[in-house]
């Protein structure tokens, strides 16, 4: 009988620790995507601090920082929106999450809601599994995953390698790098801003938003099913609902969609926000990664809309000035200070721009165009030059194709344009800038008093055709240099 106890604890002693090698085994060759984007959420959730959820397709990635709602109002949120995700998936997204806390307010977008798929590995739903691994890999295997993961596909086969991911990820140990150890201990890298990620580019295409005065949707479809699922489900465990339609490029199916989906929040009593219907929330042509997706510039105008629409219908909690909430406050920093590491030295023009509207206040700069130049054929880098602050002086430099030159000190703008003989003196808080637009070549900038250095002209850079200049302490931090080839623009720094 001994013998057989002691064979017997043997053998559960051996199986416990070979389980526990293949655990760890598993969770090494993993792709850390998952867990990067998700770790904070169990963090932030077994301190009970998320009291909003966001879910949706990487439009709601892209478009909506918890940091900013944090930053602006106290609100405590983690963005689960999933790349590709159908309001099938943000649904599941949804209940995975709901095992973890139960956050007083969801969000969901409702973006594909025309989308009539009903299994999301049928070829034509154009799901990508990387795209699906994202979101739920971090997930441990529960009943609500096996639940998802059987309603999500048909294919058994297909169920598989999201049930024990192992199946996909074994054949790693030639991938693994010094990160994927960090998993076991407490510097692996996470994304800090709850979820969301932000995109600093600018697409260089000149779009008009259509309105095409759409209905609602026909019919039914498997997008409307799972957005009532969604609406029921939170309101049986009394969770607040608001339904959005984030800005984009909308098609007319986009578009009934998003009417559709105001329809049936009106249904069932929840307050909806179509934001496509709302003029001025975003400038698609200086607001967006591309036709789809908000940059960071779209997403900082998105989420003040929605801060505001959440504080007037259904206002969260202000956790600012609580205590056990300084990694919010932390991370705010180093967002903020990630923006402002970004305003100089970009070598696309498109976005060392973008980033200088969000961070123009706190800056001295000037822009100066050159006369006789190309870029005045570019409309949207003259769109974004007037979101910086130029006035019709920069409308009367594109007409007669004269130099510009632009001074922001801190946001104040001083604006000249064509070329003489004249000089201009202007104080700033860096100091007395004297300008003086000889020709369209030739132009003189002369920073306190220092006559040897002229900032606008150098036989390298003479055509120039864009010249980006930073100040601090009367010091010329940053001198950036464009010149315009069909509207690609060609850096040099000094």
């Amino acid at each position: 009988m001994n013998k057989k106890l002691s064979l017997f604890i043997k053998t559960a002693v051996f199986l416990a620790i070979l389980c526990v090698c293949f655990i760890c085994m598993s969770l090494l060759v993993e792709r850390k995507s998952s867990f990067n984007k998700n770790q904070e959420f169990f963090e932030e959730a077994k301190k009970d601090h998320i009291d909003a959820f966001f879910l949706g397709s990487s439009h709601v990635i892209n478009g909506i920082n918890p940091l900013q709602l944090f930053e602006d109002y106290g609100y405590t949120s983690y963005n689960l929106g999933g790349y590709g995700s159908v309001l099938l998936s943000s649904y599941w997204q949804m209940m995975l999450a709901l095992d973890y806390c139960t956050p007083k307010l969801v969000v969901v977008d409702s973006y594909m809601l025309e989308n009539n798929i009903r299994y999301i590995d049928d070829p034509e739903a154009n799901v990508s599994s990387d795209e699906l691994h994202l979101n739920i890999d971090r997930f441990p295997l529960s009943r609500t995953k096996y639940h998802a993961i059987n309603d999500m596909f048909q294919d058994r086969d297909e169920k598989y390698p999201y049930l024990a991911d192992f199946i996909v990820y074994h054949d790693r140990w030639k991938e693994l790098e010094a990160d994927d150890f960090k998993r076991f201990t407490k510097d692996a890298d996470v994304n800090r801003m709850m979820g969301a990620v932000m995109e600093y580019g600018i697409h260089s295409q000149e779009y008009t938003y259509t309105d095409f005065q759409a209905g609602t949707l026909e019919q039914e479809t498997v997008g409307t099913a799972y957005l009532r699922r969604i609406i029921e489900e939170c309101q049986s465990r009394n969770i607040q609902v608001v339904v959005v339609t984030l800005p984009f490029l909308a098609m007319y199916d986009n578009q009934a969609a998003a009417h559709t989906a105001t329809q049936i929040a009106a249904e069932y009593g929840v307050p909806s926000l179509n934001m496509l219907e709302i003029p001025g929330i975003i400038d698609v042509n200086t607001d967006m990664e591309d036709a789809g997706h908000l940059n960071v510039l779209g997403s900082r105008k998105v989420t003040s809309c929605l801060g505001d629409f959440i504080a007037q219908n259904c206002p969260l909690p202000d956790h600012r000035e609580d205590s056990g909430y300084e990694k919010w406050n932390n991370y705010i920093g180093d967002y903020n200070a990630e923006l402002a590491s970004m305003c100089e030295g970009n070598d696309d023009l498109y976005t060392q721009l973008m980033m200088l509207q969000l961070n123009n206040s706190n800056k001295t700069f000037t822009i100066s165009v050159r006369g006789d130049t190309a870029v005045y054929s570019d409309p949207s880098l003259v769109r974004q030059l007037h979101s910086l602050g130029a006035t019709e002086m920069l409308d009367q430099a594109v007409s007669s194709n004269c130099s510009y030159m632009m001074i922001s000190d801190h946001g104040v703008i001083t604006e000249f344009v064509g070329d003489s003989e004249n000089e201009f003196s202007v104080e700033t808080s860096d100091g007395v800038f004297l300008y003086s637009p000889a020709s369209a070549i030739y132009r003189i900038l002369y920073v306190n008093g220092d006559t040897e250095n002229n900032y606008l002209y150098s036989d390298d850079h003479a055509y120039a055709d864009v010249q980006l200049l930073f100040f601090s302490g009367g010091v010329c931090t940053s001198h950036q240099y464009y010149t315009c080839d069909h509207f690609t623009y060609d850096y040099d720094q000094r």
